[in-house]
C-alpha cells in the first residue's frame, strides 16, 4: 500500500514556498510602482513649476500671444462661420430678433461696467483713512483702473453698435464681435478687481510707491545725460573745487541739478510716504506692512544714488565745501529718527528694531556712493551711522535688552561693512560706542545678553579685520581690543557666586577656549586653511601681517585681565590663561607657514613669548597663586614649552621653560594643594629628557642649584615633602599615569625614556632635599 502523507506534506510545503514567492513579488511591485509613480510625478511638478516660473514674467505677454491667435483664427474661419449662419437669418424677423439680443447685450454690458467700476472706486476711497493724503489723491487717479473702465464702456458700446447690421450677411461679424467685446469685458473685469485689490493692498501702494519715485528719479537721470551736451564747463564753475574734484566728478550733472533743485521733489514725497506708512502700521500692529514701509525707504535711497553718480562731495579738512551737505539723505535719516522716537514713545519693540534696521542698510547703502576719489571719507555712510549709534542712548532708558541685543548685531554688521569697503579704521567711533552699551549693560541682570551679544559682535570684527586687504587695520585692531578689554574690566567687576559664574558665560565669544562659536576657534580654523597656503601667497602674507599688528599690544592688555581676575577671584582667571596659551600656539603655526614672511615670523614669535611673560606677573601671595594654579597654569605652561620645541621654535620654548621653572619656585612655596613644585619638577623634567636629554638635563639641574642657592627658596619642609614625591614618583614611574588621567604632565612623562627620566627626577630630588636622600620610599598608592 503506498503511503500518501509524504507526497501531501511535500505537496504542501510546495504551495506554502510558492505562496511566500508570490507575496515577496506583490511586495516588489507594489513598492517599484510607488517608486515609479512617485518618481513621474516629481518630474510632473518640477516640469509645471519650471514652465510657470518661465511664464509668470512673461504672462501678459502671453496673454496677448494667446488673444492675438484666437483673432486670428476667428478671422480665417470667418467665411465658413458666415456660411452656417446667414441661412438662418435671411428672415427679417430672425434678424429683428438677433439684433435685439444684441442690443439688449451691449446695454447689460455699459449697465454692469458702470455698476462694476462704482463699486471698486468705492471700495478705493473707503480705504483714505488707511493711506496719507497725497498717496489717496494717486490711488484714486490710478491710470490703469481708468483706462480699463473706459476700455469696458467702449467695448459695451460697440456690442450695443453691432446690432445696427444692414443684413444677415454681417451676422458672423456681429456674432463673434458680441463674444469677443464679452470675453474681453469680463476680463478686464477681472483686472480691474485685482487691481483694486493691489491699489487698496498697503504693501502693493509702497512698491507703486518706490517705483513711481524711482521712475522719477531716472527721468531725471536720463534729462541731466541728455543736457550734457549744452552745458559748458567754465573756469569760474570749477575755481571753488580742488583739481581732483574738477578732474574726476560729474560737473555737468552738477550744474544740472544745481539749476532743477526739484529734482527729488517726487522721492521725497514718497519717502515721507512710506515713514508715514511704517509708524500708522506699527501702531496698528501690522509690522509686516510696516517693515515693508521701512525698506521701501532703503529702495528709494539706492534709486537716489544711482541717479545722482559722481556728483557726491566728501567734507574736507581744509575748507568747507557746501555740496559735501545732502538735503534728500539728511530728509531721510531725520524721518528714520522721528519714527524712533516714535516708537519709544509706545515702548514699541519690533518698530524700533525695524527701525534700527533701516539704518544700519542705509549705511550700507552708502557706502557705495562714488565720491570720485577713491581715498575720500565715506561721509554719509558715516552720517548714518551716527544716527544707528546714537539711538542706543534713548534706547538704553527704556530696558529693552532684545532690542539693544538687536541694535548690537547692526553696529557690528556696519563695522565689517565699514573694514570691507572703506577705511577699516572708521570702525573706532562705532567700536567705542558698542563698548560703552556693552559695558553699561552688565551692570543689570536682565541687559547682560548684551554684554554677551556685544562681546560676539567684538570677536566677529575682529576676525573680519585680519582679512583686510586695501588698508592697513592696524589702528582698528588695537581699538577693538582695547574696547573689548573695557567692557572685561567693567564685567570683572560684577561680584559673582562662587558656584555660578557672571564673567566667563558673558566674555566668552571673545575669550572662551572651548566653544565652537568664539574667536579662538575660528582663528584655530584659519589657522588650518592658511597652512596650505604657498610660499608668495599675497592674501595669506597680509592675513599673518594683520594678526601680527592684533597681537602687537595683546601681553599689556591681557597682563591687567590676568591680575584684575585674581585680585576679583574669577572664574574668569581660567579663560585668560587658555587663552593666552592657545592664541600663542595660533601664532607660533603661523609662524611655521610657507607664506609666512622672515620679518612677520620674527614678530609673531616675540608676540607669542610676550604673550607668556603675562604669567609671571601673578603676585607672590598664597591668594594669588591657589587662584592662577585653579585654571592649570602649570599644566598650560608645559603644554606650551613642548608644543613649541615640537614646531620647531625652540627659543619660545625655552621661554616658556624658563617662566614655569620661576612659577615652580615662586608658588611652590605655599601649601595650596596642588603640589606645584612637585608637579612643575617633573614637568621640566620631562623637557629636559625630550629635548635631547642630557645637555638640557645638567643645565635643569644647575638652574635649580642655583635658585636655591640665590634666592630666598620654599621652606626646608616643602623641599623635603616635594623631593619625597620626586623619588616616589621616580620609583614608580612605570605604573604612574593612568590612560584615564587628564593630566598632559603625566601622560607625556609616560611617552619619554622612563629611565632616564626617573634618573633625573632622584638627582633633582637630591638637590632639592639633600637630607632625604637615604630615606626610604612609601611606595603606597599615588
Amino acid at each position: 500500500m503506498i503511503k500518501i502523507t509524504p507526497i501531501r506534506k511535500g505537496l504542501q510545503k510546495q504551495i506554502q514556498s510558492w505562496k511566500s514567492g508570490f507575496t515577496v513579488w506583490q511586495r516588489k511591485t507594489a513598492k517599484s510602482f510607488e517608486v515609479a509613480y512617485a518618481s513621474v510625478r516629481l518630474r510632473v511638478e518640477w516640469a509645471c513649476y519650471r514652465g510657470l516660473s518661465w511664464i509668470a514674467p512673461y504672462r501678459l505677454s502671453v496673454a496677448l500671444g494667446c488673444l492675438t491667435a484666437l483673432i486670428v483664427v476667428s478671422a480665417i474661419g470667418l467665411p465658413s462661420l458666415n456660411i452656417i449662419l446667414e441661412p438662418h437669418f435671411r428672415e427679417a424677423e430672425a434678424l429683428d430678433n438677433f439684433r435685439s439680443l444684441v442690443l439688449t447685450i451691449g446695454g447689460a454690458l455699459i449697465g454692469a461696467a458702470a455698476i462694476v467700476f462704482s463699486l471698486v472706486l468705492f471700495a478705493i476711497q473707503v480705504n483714505v483713512e488707511r493711506m496719507p493724503h497725497g498717496m489717496f489723491r494717486k490711488v484714486s487717479t490710478d491710470g490703469r483702473l481708468l483706462s480699463a473702465f473706459g476700455l469696458t464702456l467702449l467695448l459695451a458700446i460697440l456690442t450695443a453698435s453691432l446690432s445696427m447690421i444692414p443684413n444677415e450677411s454681417w451676422v458672423s461679424i456681429a456674432v463673434l464681435g458680441v463674444l469677443f467685446s464679452t470675453l474681453l469685458t469680463l476680463l478686464l473685469f477681472l483686472y480691474a478687481y485685482r487691481r483694486a485689490l493691489s491699489l487698496v493692498n498697503p504693501v502693493q501702494q509702497l512698491r507703486f510707491v518706490v517705483d513711481a519715485a524711482s521712475s522719477d528719479l531716472r527721468k531725471w537721470s536720463g534729462r541731466a545725460r541728455r543736457a550734457a551736451p549744452l552745458i559748458k564747463e567754465s573756469d569760474d564753475l570749477e575755481s571753488g573745487l580742488s583739481p581732483s574734484v574738477r578732474s574726476t566728478h560729474d560737473i555737468k550733472r552738477i550744474v544740472y541739478f544745481r539749476l532743477n533743485p526739484w529734482w527729488t521733489n517726487e522721492a521725497k514725497q514718497a519717502v515721507l510716504y512710506a515713514t508715514s506708512y511704517a509708524g500708522q502700521y506699527a501702531e496698528q500692529g501690522d509690522y509686516e506692512v510696516s517693515g515693508t514701509a521701512l525698506t521701501a525707504i532703503v529702495n528709494i535711497n539706492r534709486a537716489y544714488i544711482e541717479a545722482k553718480g559722481k556728483t557726491f562731495f566728501t567734507s574736507d579738512f581744509l575748507f568747507n565745501n557746501p555740496l559735501s551737505t545732502d538735503a534728500f539723505i539728511n530728509e531721510t535719516l531725520e524721518c528714520l529718527k522721528r519714527n524712533l522716537n516714535l516708537a519709544l514713545s509706545r515702548k514699541d519693540e519690533l518698530q524700533t528694531t525695524q527701525t534700527l534696521q533701516a539704518m544700519a542698510l542705509l549705511t550700507s547703502e552708502y557706502l557705495e556712493i562714488d565720491y570720485s576719489n577713491e581715498h575720500a571719507s565715506k561721509m554719509h555712510a558715516h552720517l548714518a551711522a551716527s544716527y544707528l549709534s546714537n539711538s542706543a542712548e534713548a534706547v538704553v532708558p527704556h530696558q529693552m535688552a532684545d532690542v539693544l541685543m538687536e541694535w548690537m548685531r547692526f553696529m557690528g554688521t556696519s563695522c565689517r561693512h565699514f573694514a570691507d569697503r572703506a577705511d577699516p579704521n572708521d570702525t573706532a567711533i562705532l567700536t567705542d560706542k558698542m563698548s560703552v552699551i556693552a559695558g553699561g549693560c552688565v551692570a543689570k541682570e536682565s541687559l547682560r545678553p548684551v554684554t554677551h551679544e556685544g562681546i560676539l559682535e567684538f570677536a566677529r570684527l575682529t576676525f573680519a579685520l585680519f582679512h583686510c586687504e586695501k588698508h592697513d587695520p592696524r589702528f582698528a585692531l588695537k581699538k577693538t581690543m582695547e574696547n573689548v578689554s573695557m567692557v572685561a574690566k567693567v564685567t570683572l567687576m560684577v561680584p559673582e557666586s562662587p558656584l555660578f559664574g557672571v564673567h566667563a558665560p558673558f566674555l566668552g565669544p571673545f575669550y572662551s577656549v572651548t566653544q565652537m562659536n568664539a574667536l579662538p576657534r575660528w582663528m584655530t580654523d584659519l589657522t588650518n586653511a592658511l597652512s596650505d597656503s604657498s610660499k608668495g601667497d599675497t592674501r595669506t602674507e597680509n592675513i599673518i601681517r594683520n594678526i601680527e599688528h592684533w597681537a602687537e599690544h595683546l601681553h599689556q592688555i591681557q597682563k591687567d585681565l590676568l591680575l584684575l581676575s585674581i585680585e576679583k577671584q574669577s572664574h574668569f582667571i581660567f579663560d585668560v590663561v587658555h587663552w593666552n596659551a592657545h592664541i600663542a600656539d595660533v601664532l607660533l603655526a603661523l609662524s611655521n607657514g610657507s607664506a609666512c614672511t622672515d620679518h612677520s615670523r620674527d614678530k609673531l614669535r616675540h608676540h607669542a613669548c610676550r604673550l607668556l611673560y603675562v604669567f609671571s606677573w601673578v603676585p607672590d601671595k598664597e591668594a594669588a597663586v591657589r587662584q592662577a594654579e585653579s585654571a592649570k597654569l602649570t599644566e598650560t605652561l608645559f603644554e606650551v614649552a613642548l608644543n613649541a620645541y615640537r614646531r620647531g621654535c625652540e627659543d619660545v620654548s625655552d621661554e616658556a621653560e624658563k617662566i614655569l621653572f620661576s612659577w615652580a619656585f615662586k608658588a611652590g612655596k605655599y601649601l595650596t594643594g596642588w603640589d606645584i613644585l612637585h608637579r612643575s619638577m617633573c614637568a621640566l623634567s620631562t623637557l629636559a629628557i625630550v629635548r635631547d636629554g642630557g645637555i638640557h638635563s645638567e643645565q635643569l639641574k644647575q638652574r635649580i642649584q642655583e635658585r636655591l642657592n640665590d634666592k630666598s627658596p620654599p621652606s626646608k619642609e616643602r623641599l623635603d615633602d616635594d623631593a619625597r614625591e620626586l623619588r616616589r614618583t621616580a620609583a614608580t614611574l612605570n605604573g604612574f599615569g593612568y590612560p584615564w588621567s587628564h593630566s598632559s604632565i603625566e601622560k607625556s612623562m609616560q611617552h619619554t625614556d622612563r629611565e632616564k627620566l626617573a634618573l633625573l627626577l632622584n638627582e633633582v630630588a637630591d638637590i632639592l632635599s639633600p637630607d632625604t636622600a637615604g630615606e626610604p620610599l612609601n611606595l603606597g598608592p599615588i
